[in-house]
């Protein structure tokens, strides 16, 4: 199946046959070669050679990476699946191209492939996701053989010593060359007389194409940046072979990019439509149809462009957050673009007085990020706990695997207080964190413990309150009435029930007319409240029933008018609270106590783990991760996985800790919940009037956790990346009785809107396929998902239903010609 894709590939070279070899002999290889000089072609050969008996899968860091590399092998021919989370298709394929994260359910299960490849290994040093690769190395079984490609590390054989000393067989091969070299060329030697051409952009592309240096490809710091350099040399350069565009691509690109791109112009983005992007700038670019394409620095780890030269602008790019620095690594990779194998003898770096250059660009040194996989922990703990074995322990001994010359730190310290020691000689106080229980005072006013939290909305008058001077039916409480929302008013007695005095509202709203008379002269409180005019010196009995009164109730919402009344020679308006929603929380007793005091206390417990001789009593320090997972409420004293931290390690990242959460609240709908995860991972922005229905899942994780900040998991107490009110912009919430309209699409580019719609969907696949757990509200939430999937599959709106037309035979073989003479 491997010769339409070969046959145009000159013969391997001699590393590539070595890499092959080692495979073959049953070794791990960890291929380290430039960019472009044919580190895929190993594993080619290696399954053309010896396919193996069971599952290959490549891995690859990207989505864009992964559905490039399946549209390739599948034209050749070859029997290939998907999987990148939001898709999934042919899985059981011979071969499988996915993302790594979509294969470590199955490696920590040890159902790994028999060949695992993990292409751009350099990822271990990523913050966010280096753990993942870090772990799926650790976790992977001796039965998995693992092909390891990267052109941007330079220490390819501490790599390799660290996967010697947790057991593997593993051999480096290198190659220094590129197939085909990179020059530097700076810009001031390149053709300068350009006539009728303004600004700079213009001028530098016409001249790197003048000096037949196209296409090129223009790293631009921002999007607006990358669009605005495009739409300029799209106005000003000389029209060379316009490239024709049927209809449907035309609709496809829509005016705009399709005026761009006729003129062999794109800019690239992930603002972009995910069908404009990879169905047409990406085909484009790599089909060579292309003369000038600009491009944000994401691209550096993204799609291989066919290009003969590159021009990085700035050190300096925006990842949607915040400004960042380039690496040199990144910097490699992005100059790794420059030269075509079999089209170009040289790749062209084109510099500036201000740009990066070639001496800038350098592997890196290969460290593991700072952040530890806590999901992974996890798991590997509860695994441990179900076999009888010390979950810290375990812990420990997964941290010494990790690639660091000395472990991480889980905060875990030798003490010799005697007091972390229990009298039955067992560990009582196990990383110096006692058992804890979460307490509500209920409404007899006594501590109990909140094992689940039930929230509500109910009315005043069927809530109670409880502190440590008063506990009873919430409008008894006079301080609590006192505090509810109103004007500059205050609290009367207004019946006595079952004993107990329950209290209103009621505002002074003026006095008699001096000389008697009908009506009131406002008072000055009732005169700012209302904004009544001064020349209104006095209201009349129609104005005070038909406007001053109707005017009032919005400052006292949801509570009812009792009418007035005359006392101290002024007339007031009078309130009852009863019928006015609250938030409440149900005690063990079946009542719904308001604004409740709760707290957390530690507790005497048996562990009934035996520390062995070799690991003494321990501490957890603040800021650490054990110390973390303990205030989080993930672990229990012992080093069990709560529930709570259980359904957690089901997720790669924070998200678990919200979804955690909202389950953890009975009265939270888990379909309302599967919706409302949209807002996870979408890192959307939205300048917010008012919170919508979806913000329910944030008021629950913070509800549980706090505003809390824990690297790469929570920040503010909600999990990284989350996006307020996602759910309403994507219209997930329309037709289901949610009161606030969505909010406007047009502020959010539409690869924003794509990209988030994705990540829900993945978010939803993973929930379906995470491991079944005998929690019924997970149980549901799994269904729930499977429910939304099928529903988004029928409604034809999945990234994969969506329909790209196909390049023409024209755009696929022609080669156009990109330089022109000087004018």
């Amino acid at each position: 199946m491997f010769e339409a894709l070969t046959q145009h590939l000159k013969l391997p070279d001699l590393w590539q046959h070595a890499a092959v070899n080692h495979l073959r002999a049953g070794r791990d290889v960890i291929v380290s070669a430039p960019t472009g000089a044919g580190k895929t072609y190993v594993f080619e050969l290696f399954v053309k050679a010896s396919p193996p008996k069971g599952q290959a899968v490549y891995t690859v860091p990207t989505r864009a990476l992964a559905n490039d590399k399946f549209a390739e092998w599948t034209e050749a021919g070859w029997k290939v699946g998907l999987a990148t989370g939001d898709r999934a298709v042919n899985v059981q394929a011979p071969v499988l191209v996915a993302t790594l994260e979509t294969q470590i359910e199955r490696i920590l299960t040890g159902q790994g492939p028999e060949l695992l490849v993990i292409d751009e290994f350099q990822m271990i040093g990523d913050p966010a996701r280096g753990s993942h690769y870090e772990g799926a190395i650790v976790l992977a079984g001796a039965c998995t053989k693992l092909l390891l490609l990267s052109g941007s590390v330079e220490n390819s054989e501490d790599v390799a010593a660290w996967m010697r000393r947790i057991g593997r067989n593993v051999e480096v091969v290198s190659a220094k060359e590129r197939p085909v070299p990179l020059e530097e060329m700076p810009v001031e030697v390149l053709p300068q007389k350009v006539r009728g051409l303004e600004g700079y952009w213009p001028k530098f592309a016409a001249s790197a194409l003048m000096a037949d240096l196209g296409p090129l490809l223009i790293f631009a710091p921002r999007r607006k940046d990358a669009e605005k350099i495009a739409r300029q040399l799209a106005d000003q350069l000389p029209q060379g072979e316009p490239l024709s565009l049927t209809q449907e691509q035309k609709s496809l690109a829509g005016r705009d990019v399709a005026a761009l791109l006729e003129k062999r112009i794109a800019y690239h983005h992930s603002g972009l439509s995910y069908p404009v992007r990879a169905g047409l700038v990406e085909p484009l670019a790599k089909g060579g149809q292309l003369r000038v394409i600009v491009s944000t620095m994401g691209l550096a780890a993204g799609i291989n462009f066919s290009v003969r030269s590159v021009h990085v602008s700035s050190t300096m790019y925006h990842d949607g957050t915040m400004e960042q620095q380039l690496a040199a690594d990144e910097l490699l990779q992005m100059y790794g673009r420059a030269g075509r194998r079999g089209l170009d003898e040289r790749g062209y770096v084109l510099t500036s007085r201000t740009s990066p250059t070639l001496a800038d660009a350098r592997p890196a040194r290969l460290r593991r990020s700072s952040k530890l996989s806590w999901p992974l922990f996890l798991r590997i703990m509860r695994r441990a706990a179900l076999d009888g074995l010390n979950p810290f322990q375990a812990a420990l001994d997964f941290a010494q695997r990790l690639f660091a010359k000395a472990p991480p730190e889980l905060g875990l310290e030798a003490t010799t207080d005697p007091a972390a020691t229990a009298p039955s000689g067992r560990s009582g106080a196990l990383f110096g964190l006692t058992g804890t229980r979460h307490e509500l005072r209920n409404s007899e006013g006594q501590w109990e413990e909140l094992k689940v939290r039930k929230e509500g909305q109910v009315s005043l008058g069927e809530a109670w309150r409880a502190t440590h001077s008063y506990h009873g039916a919430a409008l008894g409480d006079a301080s609590y009435v006192k505090d509810l929302p109103g004007g500059p008013g205050r609290i009367f007695k207004l019946v006595r029930q079952s004993g107990v005095q329950l209290y209103g509202s009621e505002i002074a709203l003026g006095k008699p007319p001096e000389g008697g008379g009908e009506g009131i002269v406002p008072t000055q409180s009732l005169r700012k409240l209302l904004n009544i005019p001064r020349h209104l010196e006095v209201l009349t009995e129609e104005q005070i029933t038909q406007k001053a009164l109707p005017r009032l109730m919005p400052h006292f919402p949801g509570a009812n008018l009792l009418g007035t009344t005359v006392k101290d020679n002024l007339r007031w308006a009078q309130f009852d609270h009863s019928t006015q929603l609250v938030t409440a929380l149900q005690d063990s007793l079946g009542r719904w106590v308001v604004t409740p005091e709760e707290r957390t206390v530690q507790r005497a417990t048996e562990t009934g783990i035996h520390m062995s001789a070799t690991v003494p009593d321990q501490t957890a320090r603040a800021g650490t991760p054990v110390h973390a997972w303990r205030m989080l409420g993930l672990v229990d004293s012992d080093g069990s996985p709560t529930r709570r931290g259980v359904i957690f390690s089901y997720f790669q990242h924070g998200e678990g800790l919200a979804v955690a959460a909202a389950l953890e609240d009975e009265s939270y709908p888990v379909d309302e919940l599967a919706i409302h995860m949209a807002n996870l991972r979408s890192d959307c922005r939205l300048e917010m009037t008012e919170p919508g229905g979806s913000e329910r899942l944030a008021a629950a994780c913070r509800g549980i956790y706090g505003y809390v900040n824990h690297a790469g998991y929570l920040e503010a107490g909600l999990p990284i990346g989350y996006g307020e009110g996602t759910a309403e912009l994507l219209g997930l919430l329309e037709g289901r009785g949610m009161t606030r309209p969505s909010p406007q699409r047009d502020a959010v580019a539409e690869g924003d809107l794509t990209r988030a719609h994705v990540e829900w969907l993945s978010l939803l696949r993973h929930v379906v396929h995470a491991p079944a757990h005998d929690w019924d509200r997970w149980q549901h939430l799994k269904a729930a998902c499977a429910l939304l999937l099928e529903k988004q599959a029928s409604s034809g709106t999945l990234i994969m239903n969506f329909h790209v037309p196909p390049l023409t035979p024209k755009q696929k073989h022609d080669r156009p010609k990109h330089f022109f003479m000087r004018y």
